[in-house]
């Protein structure tokens, strides 16, 4: 069996998304516990109480198919937003919602735009769907750079993803920006904006997706969130989208009909509805951990970048070894996310935003592993 001339042509050299390494893979290969895992984003509030509820309330029922229409969920997510219900479609995260419209509007040689240094699933998708993929670089401060974007627009451009905040470099575009862009775009080039860490963000600057989609209803703009962050579900993978009831209709074409579970749509709905206390403390919490988290990396000479999301990405100064400091932390019991997959070298790291013990807990391992004992191990193995 010949694999490389079985599977399709465009699948060939592409790699699969590696995800973080998770804290039981730490404890076989170390056999070290009081692991800390900073490199998901996962939420250190954990999940709502009112979400462990609905969950146990449908255990008795899991022997039925879920609701394949996702009516009380969706109906929810309508309400919250006060928007119609034929606008809003969910499923198993925001991933396989962006896998779901890439499948719906993609042709083959049709072109995905996004940036430099953003989540790399992009491209991943953007090739399942038979598409081609492009990079605009991105401006100073690891931001999007809308009008770079714009240039690789050509008859072929069908679809443009805004990841904002975005990851790993925790920086947004601004309203003005996306309008601009709107402005100057086709109005068949569907636009997506990836909201995955929207719950986190404090800037006024930042654009409201539903508010740009009732001001320019003829673009085909869609939003993406995720329950995964600010509501604590990640383990459940719970997203919805909204968008014109045109586009949904096509979505719902290509998604499964059962693709999102049972209790992830009660979690989901519970969430929404009686969690915004959980949403505020989680919120708060990132808001505070990353004042120390700043003043902490300045007095070390980590370089940051400012976030708006759960999670920071660092810079080691050139006079360190990011391989050996990153090896070390995971030695010490603490996992972060190396950014060598983004495209940046070993001295970067995207860490999440963890709680108050977790975060002094991490400075205090930055501080041993950045002292002169780790300038000079870089120097001998730099010989």
């Amino acid at each position: 069996m010949d694999i490389k001339k079985m599977v399709r042509g465009s699948l060939v050299n592409a790699s699969p998304y590696i995800p973080g390494k998770p804290i039981e893979e730490l404890e076989r290969e170390l056999g070290i516990s009081n692991i800390d895992k900073l490199a998901s984003n996962e939420n250190p509030c954990g999940t709502p109480e009112v979400a462990k509820k609905a969950v146990k309330d449908c255990l008795d029922k899991i022997y039925l198919y879920p609701d394949g229409e996702s009516f009380n969920f969706k109906s929810v997510i309508a309400k919250t937003h006060n928007i119609g219900y034929d606008r809003v479609f969910t499923g198993n995260g925001s991933d396989e919602l962006l896998q779901i419209v890439m499948t719906a509007f993609l042709e083959p040689g049709d072109n995905v735009i996004s940036s430099q240094y953003t989540f790399t699933r992009y491209g991943q998708m953007a090739k399942i769907a038979h598409g081609e993929y492009r990079q605009a670089p991105m401006k100073d401060g690891m931001r999007y750079d809308l009008e770079a974007m714009a240039a690789l627009i050509d008859s072929r451009t069908k679809m443009i993803i805004i990841a904002n905040p975005n990851n790993p470099t925790g920086t947004i575009v601004y309203d003005k920006e996306v309008r601009a862009l709107l402005d100057k775009i086709s109005d068949n080039i569907v636009v997506i904006l990836d909201e995955a860490y929207a719950g986190f963000v404090e800037s006024a600057k930042y654009p409201d997706a539903l508010k740009l989609q009732a001001e320019y209803p003829h673009k085909p703009v869609v939003m993406l969130r995720s329950f995964s962050k600010i509501f604590g579900l990640a383990g459940l993978r719970v997203g919805y989208g909204t968008a014109h009831p045109d586009i949904v209709k096509y979505i719902n074409v290509v998604r499964g009909p059962f693709n999102i579970n049972m209790l992830a749509q009660a979690a989901g709905s519970a969430s929404m509805l009686e969690a915004a206390e959980h949403a505020q403390k989680s919120k708060a919490l990132c808001s505070e951990e990353k004042k120390y988290l700043y003043e902490n990396y300045k007095k070390l000479g980590i370089h940051y970048f400012e976030s708006e999301a759960n999670f920071v990405l660092i810079k080691l100064a050139d006079e360190y070894d990011g391989r050996l400091v990153g090896d070390e932390l995971l030695r010490a019991g603490i996992i972060v996310r190396p950014m060598k997959a983004w495209g940046l070298t070993d001295n970067y790291m995207r860490v999440t935003i963890g709680t108050a013990e977790q975060n002094r807990r991490l400075i205090r391992e930055l501080t041993r592993l950045l002292g002169k004992d780790a300038r000079t191990a870089r120097v001998v193995n730099g010989k």
